[in-house]
């Protein structure tokens, strides 16, 4: 049985990218209520939307395909295992990028690298708060 596409995003949200409602609403850049109404089918998903999802989402064009027209193409697979393996590699990537731009942020990191476990468990804590708080400016 096809899902509908409402539901097909929320799969892929649990089972491929094992994101809550609210990380992933964080990344889509709007509010955990509206996540929950996109994926309960109680609001229509347009095509920004459905744009956002997939380059936030990282889905890749055939799993696209099957989600929007149950198109299933030859040698590919849709064992969420495979696909999140394919979205943490497209996120490493683009982290990679992000350092390589910022040379300055690539040297703080790599000198975290040579702290104690303790020191990076507080610095990544303390990177998180940051994030959240710079988020509410």
């Amino acid at each position: 049985m096809k899902l509908k596409l409402h539901e097909e995003l929320k799969w892929y949200r649990e089972e491929v990218l094992e994101l809550t409602q609210i990380e992933a609403a964080e990344r889509l850049k709007i509010k955990s209520g509206s996540l929950s109404n996109y994926e309960r089918g109680k609001r229509e998903i347009s095509l920004e939307m459905l744009i956002r999802f997939k380059e936030v989402y990282k889905i890749p064009t055939q799993e696209m395909n099957r989600i929007l027209y149950g198109e299933e193409s030859e040698g590919y697979t849709t064992d969420p295992m495979v696909l999140r393996e394919s979205f943490e590699d497209e996120e490493t990537s683009s982290i990679i990028e992000m350092l390589n731009a910022n040379p300055k942020l690539k040297r703080t990191l790599a000198s975290l690298t040579q702290q104690p476990e303790k020191r990076k468990e507080k610095f990544a804590s303390q990177i998180s708060s940051l994030y959240h708080f710079a988020q509410d400016w």
